[in-house]
């Protein structure tokens, strides 16, 4: 969304020092000095009524008023650093404010695979305003680019610096794990206490999830009524809190049973066939 708009703030001073009638007085010189430079400016670009050289000087004569931009303000930054911002808006750093395209600028910032939602607005004489809305990643996707940040709708989002988000975003794997990482994890988020034991998850052949967590253990969930079997399993912990249990599988593929596998200490049963 691009917005251009006057800014009236700039005509705005202390009230303790300033008369409302010089405040009036000062407002009005600043728009008939705002449209006739404003005037002159489109004219001599629109039209063969001025020359090169004339052209060149109502532009000096803007920018020498302060129709430039001075002041950006950014606001929605959460993940992105703020010099990922002003590196576009700087390329017109020594330009009227009139000749900055807003719309190239907002086509930049929206190339960042960050960027959900921008809104860019042009605030006469000198400031530009940024407003974005930026993706939520939900997982680390491991695929053939590489690994990349994934949002809620399976977008890409490509962040270099990965570690500050292993902590306490899973690991994904598997073809399109990307497009249905959000349905499982509405299901599996049920439970945020036990989900946080994740690491990572395994989208097998398109159709279902193998679920690893830190303690070693791994649970495979059923292709269909996945909440079902979720369930299953939160009840089971509850009872048996399974993560502390050396359980290494949990199979709920079949919506009849449920199979478990244990880690057998062999050295121990070795130690006490001989003790």
């Amino acid at each position: 969304m691009l917005i251009l708009r006057l800014y009236k703030s700039n005509f705005i001073k202390n009230k303790n020092k300033i008369t409302f009638l010089e405040n009036i007085h000062k407002k009005s010189i600043f728009i008939i000095l705002f449209l006739l430079l404003t005037s002159f400016y489109f004219l001599s670009k629109t039209s063969n009524i001025f020359s090169v050289s004339k052209f060149n000087y109502i532009n000096k004569l803007l920018i020498n008023n302060g129709f430039i931009i001075k002041n950006i303000e950014i606001l929605g930054l959460n993940y992105l650093d703020k010099d990922d911002i002003t590196k576009i808006i700087n390329t017109y750093k020594n330009v009227n404010i009139f000749n900055v395209n807003i719309k190239h600028i907002y086509k930049e910032i929206k190339n960042n695979t960050w960027i959900k939602n921008a809104t860019i607005e042009i605030i006469y004489p000198n400031t530009i305003k940024i407003l974005l809305t930026e993706k939520e990643p939900i997982a680390i996707w491991q695929n053939r680019y590489g690994n990349n940040l994934i949002s809620k709708t399976g977008d890409m989002i490509f962040e270099k610096k990965l570690d500050n988000f292993k902590s306490y975003l899973p690991i994904i794997i598997g073809e399109n794990a990307n497009k249905n990482i959000n349905s499982i994890l509405n299901i599996l988020n049920s439970n945020r206490d036990f989900v946080r034991n994740i690491w990572s998850m395994t989208f097998v052949n398109q159709r279902r999830w193998d679920i690893h967590f830190n303690q070693g253990l791994t649970i495979r969930l059923p292709s269909k009524n996945v909440k079902n079997a979720w369930e299953k399993i939160i009840n089971l912990n509850k009872k048996f809190n399974i993560l502390s249990i050396s359980l290494t599988e949990i199979d709920l593929r079949n919506s009849n049973q449920i199979l478990g596998k244990i880690n057998i200490d062999k050295k121990l049963i070795f130690k006490k066939k001989n003790s």
